[in-house]
């Protein structure tokens, strides 16, 4: 896997926004993950909310069905869905730190989420909108999962 895209990615975080754009080869994607309806927030997830009927996500302005996960105790209650032209995207944790995304099944990157970004290790070239949709999943709802027994310890009220 590898780090270094042939292409320029913008993401900016505002409350309960997030927007990315993917620029390569004179194209554009945008994808957009926003908080919608006033929900009850929660300070560990960067967008405020896993619950769906309060989150709303675009891809080149065009909707897309987004299916979080209610991330609770196991990783895979993590993972979220999001489908966009007839593909399927799941971004689901690896690690306590680390998350992939999976186009159809077959892995795209790797994401971390470190304080001031998000960082991308790519399985191959990805396509732009690709990108735009894995980074978009990585800045609002973070990266990695942390194992049941360590997650009951440290977060008991979740």
């Amino acid at each position: 896997m590898t780090d270094a895209p042939p292409f320029l990615v913008d993401v900016e975080r505002s409350d309960g926004r997030v927007a990315v754009e993917v620029r390569a080869e004179g194209r554009r994607h945008s994808a957009v993950v926003e908080r919608v309806h006033d929900p009850r927030l929660h300070p560990h997830i960067p967008i405020g909310t896993r619950e769906r009927q309060h989150l709303r996500m675009t891809v080149d302005d065009l909707p897309v069905g987004l299916r979080p996960g209610p991330g609770r105790w196991s990783r895979h209650s993590y993972r979220v869905v999001a489908e966009h032209d007839g593909r399927q995207y799941v971004y689901r944790p690896l690690t306590a730190e680390r998350s992939r995304l999976l186009r159809d099944g077959f892995p795209v990157g790797d994401f971390t989420v470190p304080d001031l970004g998000v960082l991308a290790d790519w399985a191959g070239t990805p396509e732009p909108v690709d990108a735009a949709i894995g980074y978009a999943l990585a800045a609002a709802f973070g990266a990695g999962a942390e194992f049941f027994l360590v997650a009951f310890l440290e977060h008991p009220a979740l």
